[in-house]
């Protein structure tokens, strides 16, 4: 089977092997903590399940230490879909995003095409971009996934813009940087978003990153695996 293949391809070595309705699913799961200016801001996990030829992921995002007092945030983005070619292929998409004024949810469906666009609050600005021509774009998790096993363009949706993302390797030691290009609003509110790339730190046998860091225009932001 393919999911076979890919699990000798990317090497789970993290994989924990569970039993989940009498079938077996493979995860791979890392706890990270995030820093601005050298300050604790965050906690961030990410979870990887596969089982059979479908896959689950998820992003969970919380703020922590002083900070939080001030400025208090949490996210949970979700995906879910198939693996068919080499490649993982979003069918659904949720983020959620609430702060002490603001709760912002998303939902995205695609097979191939953008079946259907969910937002709350809902945007009342008119679209920029005809939804017909959104084929072959996926999640921005998924996307992540994508170029950790081996790719090196993915076309992006998150809700809000389509952009994509473009792997440039660092080093000998697999390290690599994903740019963003070709960015697009959906919307014609919504401003070019700062951020710039984001850089993976990859160690030997572990698929997940050790370190990810975030670049916008001023600031970045720093995740370090725990």
């Amino acid at each position: 089977m393919r999911y076979i293949k890919l699990l000798l391809i990317i090497k789970f070595l993290l994989a924990l092997t569970i039993s989940i309705t009498g079938a077996k699913a493979n995860i791979v799961s890392s706890d990270y903590v995030v820093k601005s200016s050298g300050i604790k801001i965050g906690e961030f996990n990410w979870i990887i399940k596969i089982e059979e030829e479908k896959y689950e992921t998820k992003i969970s995002l919380k703020s922590i230490g002083i900070l939080s007092q001030l400025y208090s945030f949490e996210g949970e983005y979700l995906a879910n879909g198939v693996f068919k070619n080499n490649r993982f292929e979003t069918r659904f998409y949720k983020q959620y995003w609430k702060t002490k004024n603001k709760e912002k949810i998303v939902e995205i469906e695609l097979n191939r095409s953008l079946i259907n666009l969910f937002q709350d609050p809902k945007e009342e600005e008119y679209s920029r971009v005809n939804f017909s021509e959104i084929i072959d774009y996926y999640d921005p998790i998924t996307s992540f996934i994508n170029i950790l096993n081996g790719h090196n363009l993915e076309k992006t949706i998150d809700g809000r813009r389509l952009y994509v993302m473009e792997k440039s390797i660092l080093d000998t030691e697999g390290d690599f940087v994903i740019f963003i290009k070709e960015y697009r609003n959906l919307w014609a509110d919504h401003k070019r978003n700062d951020l710039e790339k984001i850089e993976f730190i990859i160690k030997d046998g572990v698929f997940l990153p050790i370190k990810i860091n975030i670049y916008f225009k001023n600031r970045i932001f720093k995740l370090s695996k725990i």
